[in-house]
């Protein structure tokens, strides 16, 4: 059951849309307002932001951006009430496998509260949590063995010439392109709301998984009949 509920005339669920004016027992009209909802306030700022004549100056926002509707999507596809980083990565191999895989060389990371046993990142999935999201969001900033700049995909890996080790060793560096990142995410968010409406009963426990993280976070309740 939820802690807070709406008061669904006074308040907003997306654009120009309150609470009141959707039919939460029609469960098209359901992922219809999800969908406007998170283009109204993510996708179509990220896009404002990757247009601008000086779009390149916002990586780091778009980037933030990318790893916010990364993190939303994982909790809505396995159902979860808040965040993880097993489930963001877990997210990313089985729904946006471009963005996933095993790194040339591992990625050294030091002995930390969050790292006891110092172990390395070895996939890209990893750096794009550790680094890209963890980085971005918690610190201000990408550690040194990631950068954001105009590549051919959307990773780049540099063996050497970015970045050192304290040892004065060479540490690999990931390169990530945010608009590149970006118009993969987005296709696997309209996957994912395809995936929703489509009857097969196979997608059961998608809608399922989608309507205990969509009553916790909204507070009204939903039905998931197609």
């Amino acid at each position: 059951m939820p802690f807070y509920i709406p008061v669904q005339n006074a308040r907003a669920f997306r654009r120009m849309t309150r609470y009141d004016q959707i039919n939460w027992n029609n469960f098209s009209e359901v992922v219809d307002a999800f969908h406007g909802r998170i283009d109204d306030w993510y996708i179509l700022p990220t896009k404002e932001l990757i247009n601008h004549k000086d779009g390149g100056h916002y990586a780091f926002a778009v980037m933030a951006l990318n790893c916010l509707l990364i993190d939303m999507m994982s909790q809505f596809y396995y159902g979860s009430l808040t965040s993880s980083g097993n489930r963001f990565k877990n997210f990313v191999r089985d729904r946006i496998p471009t963005l996933a895989g095993n790194l040339p060389v591992q990625i050294n990371q030091p002995v930390s509260p969050y790292n006891q046993a110092g172990s390395p990142l070895s996939t890209y999935e990893e750096v794009l949590y550790t680094g890209f999201r963890c980085g971005i969001l918690h610190q201000a900033h990408v550690p040194l063995y990631g950068v954001l700049y105009g590549v051919p995909g959307p990773f780049d890996f540099q063996n050497n010439g970015s970045t050192q080790y304290a040892t004065g060793a060479d540490c690999p560096t990931v390169i990530c392109h945010p608009r590149k990142v970006f118009e993969e995410i987005e296709t696997a968010f309209l996957q994912y709301l395809d995936d929703l409406l489509n009857p097969d009963p196979h997608f059961n426990n998608l809608r399922q998984h989608f309507k205990a993280k969509f009553e916790d976070s909204f507070g009204v309740t939903i039905s998931t009949t197609i």
